[in-house]
């Protein structure tokens, strides 16, 4: 599903012209707003450029957490 059929779908929801008593019906409208969800948390498109710069940011964090440990472990290797 993309997000332009998912933000169609809740419009519909929203505006009570979605029949919800017909089979099927709730696993789309689930569909639909896990769809919108994720495009508001990690952006529309995978390349997206917020997805990118997360990515990024989660690198060099984790690297850095790395770095502090290897020091830790350093310090104390050599204060012995």
């Amino acid at each position: 599903m993309t997000l332009d059929e998912a933000l169609r779908i809740e419009q519909q929801l929203a505006r009570g012209t979605l029949d919800t008593s017909l089979p099927g019906t709730q696993e789309l409208i689930d569909e639909a707003r896990r769809v919108h969800l994720n495009a508001e948390l990690w952006g529309e498109n995978r390349g997206d450029q917020k997805r990118r710069q997360l990515r990024i940011v989660l690198w060099a964090g984790a690297g850095l957490v790395a770095l502090y440990i290897l020091g830790l472990v350093a310090m104390l290797a050599l204060s012995r």
